[in-house]
C-alpha cells in the first residue's frame, strides 16, 4: 500500500492512541485503515483522495447508524456513534462556506462546455478536492445550472 500523507497521520495516531489506551479513537482508526487496505487489496489505488472517500463513506455509515438508533430508542449508542463522527471529521479537511462552494462550482459550470448535471459535478468534485460533501456539491451545481 502506497503511504499517503493521510495514512502516515492515521498510522501515526494509531500508534499514540494505542500508547494512550484510548480504545474509542483506536477502533475508529483501525476501522479506517482496514477500510483503506480493503480498497488496496481489490486493486483501487490508494490516494489522499481515496482516503477522503473513506472518510465520508465512514462518517455516512455512523450517521445512518445515529437515524436508526434513536428511533429505536438507543441514546447509548447515539452518542457512541457521534464520538466516532467527531473522530472520523478531524481527518476531513475544513469544510467551505456554502458561499465559497457556490461561487467555486459556478466557476466550474461557466467553463464546462457541456452544461449537463453529469459532467459539471464531476468537474466540480475535482474542483472541490474534499472540501464539502456531495450533497452540497450536488445542490451547489443544480443552483448553478439553473441561473443559466
Amino acid at each position: 500500500m502506497i503511504e499517503t500523507e493521510m495514512i502516515k497521520r492515521l498510522k501515526s495516531d494509531l500508534t499514540a492512541y494505542m500508547k494512550a489506551q484510548d480504545m474509542n479513537k483506536l477502533n475508529v482508526v483501525r476501522s479506517i485503515l482496514n477500510e483503506i487496505n480493503m480498497r488496496n487489496m481489490k486493486n483501487i489505488k490508494i490516494t489522499d483522495e481515496e482516503v477522503l472517500k473513506v472518510l465520508r463513506s465512514e462518517i455516512k455509515k455512523r450517521k445512518e447508524s445515529i437515524e436508526s438508533f434513536e428511533k429505536g430508542g438507543r441514546q447509548d449508542l447515539v452518542e457512541k456513534e457521534q464520538n466516532e463522527v467527531k473522530v472520523i471529521e478531524q481527518y476531513l479537511p475544513t469544510e467551505m462556506s456554502d458561499e465559497e462552494l457556490f461561487n467555486k462550482v459556478k466557476a466550474v459550470a461557466d467553463k464546462s462546455e457541456d452544461k449537463s448535471f453529469g459532467v459539471v459535478m464531476k468537474a466540480a468534485v475535482v474542483a472541490v478536492n474534499g472540501a464539502a460533501d456531495g450533497k452540497r456539491i450536488s445542490a451547489a451545481v443544480k443552483k448553478a445550472l439553473e441561473n443559466k
